[in-house]
């Protein structure tokens, strides 16, 4: 510019022209925004909150392709599932019968806001936690709930229920609003034992296994327009970056 055009501000003027330029800025990227990694609140006892996420899919194995993968966040305590297919009502079904019906109802599900995981997956749960165990045309169904209340029923011989001796404490079954379990530590014996040195057992911190280098341009504070990176294998000469998108709503991790 400078070797055939001049007026007073050129340089100012050409800055400006540039970083106003949409193709410019969807292509011409020195320096990609990274943030500061998010914490999780932790929790304060087992199972009440959980992540789950699917995997796939993978090579065929015995007809599965998919994977759902449970994590408790308190113990890291982790469950892999295999699938056939990740419908919400398949996964809605396997979640129940592998983990709720194992270790209760949790408080909290984190997932990845995935088509599986809205509220179509909620409903089917909760159709699921309404079967009735007489119901002996849909027994494999009603196999799960049996077992959760054969894990959950008090004994007569000793007043603790069997997830009790084994867990340390009482499992939250579906339809229960309490946020906290109930704990007896009245009676004696094994279990309340172990009950009491499972709370000395503390949840384990979060952990960084990579420095991560923070960038967050300045102008994303108050920009009315942004860029979203294209996550996936992009084309030859393809632009990283679409948009720009109108900012509706601001959030600490994003818009």
């Amino acid at each position: 510019m400078n070797s055939k055009f001049i007026w007073p501000s050129i340089k100012k003027d050409v800055q400006l022209w540039t970083r106003t330029c949409i193709p410019c800025q969807k292509a011409k990227i020195n320096r990609h925004t990274k943030t500061k990694l998010g914490e999780f609140e932790v929790p304060s006892f087992r199972f009440c909150v959980v992540h789950i996420d699917l995997i796939g899919p993978l090579p065929p194995s015995r007809g599965n392709i998919y994977c759902l993968t449970c994590i408790d966040r308190f113990s890291n305590w982790m469950e892999a599932i295999p699938l056939d297919n990740i419908s919400a009502d398949t996964v809605a079904r396997v979640f129940y019968s592998n983990w709720i019906a194992r270790f209760g109802t949790p408080h909290k599900l984190i997932t990845d806001r995935g088509t599986q995981f809205r509220s179509e997956t909620l409903q089917t749960l909760s159709k699921i936690c309404a079967l009735k165990a007489h119901n002996n045309l849909s027994w494999i169904d009603t196999l799960p709930t049996v077992l959760l209340g054969l894990r959950t029923a008090i004994q007569e011989d000793n007043n603790y229920s069997i997830a009790q001796i084994v867990y340390g404490e009482r499992l939250r079954l579906p339809g229960e609003f309490s946020s906290e379990p109930s704990i007896r530590t009245a009676l004696e014996g094994f279990a309340n034992n172990l009950q009491k040195q499972m709370e000395t057992v503390g949840p384990r911190t979060t952990r960084r296994n990579s420095r991560r280098h923070i960038f967050v341009h300045k102008d994303l504070e108050n920009c009315s327009h942004v860029f979203q990176r294209i996550d996936r294998v992009k084309k030859q000469l393809e632009s990283p970056y679409e948009g720009p998108f109108p900012v509706i709503e601001r959030q600490d991790k994003y818009y």
